[in-house]
């Protein structure tokens, strides 16, 4: 799909009202457009290139405060998160109740609202669609530092970590890097994978096989104990059991490539699942994102980054 496509493909979510108006975006915002945010009482937004944009009734955008915005009340959000269920919330239990929903195309939303003693949400106040990128070569640069090793990509929100992950599994599993490798992608959420009602709409290479599952770290251990990968990919390592889960793959000989939400690269160290993944020995490499898809990441060593903290 065309940056467009991908836009207009994730508007079923949204309430008849906004997105009619949505539509009427110009092409040039549509194609970059990182989220469509909504919250009730408030301006319609866009995260464009990592900044806000605000929607006007006429279906132009403006960077700051004016009149004439186009504004989201209560029954929008509500139309919004039955669409985003099927008009079956029961279906999507599991997922609301760790704040999201998944969407067909691989697109995302972010859901707040109130959050009941069994986990449920109601009284929608705010939907935060994120939509799904391929973007291909976008990797090109991790590949080619690629030594068979681990690897942990890292940047700030936004910095397109999952958009180059994607490629990175695309390109490894089609033999770009000098071989063909066995990958198997642990996908939490299905939007690695852009997985919808057992359909995988993301390319992600001729030799990877997918495991949606809600816990990485069990989805782990299971694919190396029943597909015999070459390499393990799953997005945002953040829990201790995650961490013991990349250190068995180590003893098991199996490569793991990560993704991590740092501001800084401070913070790589000062988060005690990041400074004991880089310590587990499974990591060989950090590619740091600077926050702008498509400049070149920085490439570190996990040898010399620990020898210069250690100094």
């Amino acid at each position: 799909m065309t940056g467009t496509q991908q836009f207009d493909s994730a508007l079923y979510g949204v309430g008849v009202r906004i997105r009619e108006v949505l539509k009427k975006l110009p092409d040039t915002i549509k194609r970059k457009t990182e989220e469509i945010r909504l919250r009730a009482g408030l301006p319609v937004s866009l995260t464009v290139s990592s900044r806000p944009l605000f929607v006007l009734e006429n279906g132009t955008v403006a960077d700051f405060i004016t009149r004439d915005l186009l504004t989201a009340n209560t029954l929008d959000l509500e139309e919004s998160f039955r669409l985003l269920c099927r008009e079956s919330v029961y279906a999507h239990t599991a997922e609301i109740q760790n704040g999201f929903i998944m969407m067909s195309g691989g697109h995302r939303a972010g859901i707040c609202g109130t959050v009941t003693q069994g986990g449920l949400m109601r009284d929608i106040s705010s939907v935060n669609i994120r939509i799904a990128r391929e973007v291909f070569g976008c990797a090109s640069e991790l590949i080619k530092e690629f030594d068979g090793g681990g690897m942990l990509i890292a940047g700030p929100p936004g910095s397109g970590k999952t958009t180059v992950l994607r490629d990175f599994v695309r390109q490894l599993s089609n033999g770009l890097c000098g071989r063909y490798y066995r990958v198997v992608v642990i996908d939490s959420r299905g939007e690695l994978s852009g997985s919808y009602a057992g359909s995988c709409n993301n390319d992600l290479g001729r030799n990877t096989d997918v495991l949606l599952i809600p816990d990485k770290a069990l989805g782990t251990q299971m694919a190396i104990r029943t597909m015999f990968p070459d390499v393990v990919v799953f997005d945002e390592i953040g829990t201790a059991a995650e961490l013991k889960s990349v250190s068995d793959s180590l003893n098991a000989g199996v490569a793991v490539v990560t993704t991590a939400h740092i501001g800084k690269i401070e913070d790589i160290t000062r988060r005690s699942v990041t400074n004991g993944l880089l310590r587990s020995g499974a990591i060989s490499k950090i590619a740091l994102l600077s926050g702008t898809l498509g400049s070149a990441p920085q490439i570190l060593s996990t040898e010399d980054f620990l020898y210069d903290l250690d100094v």
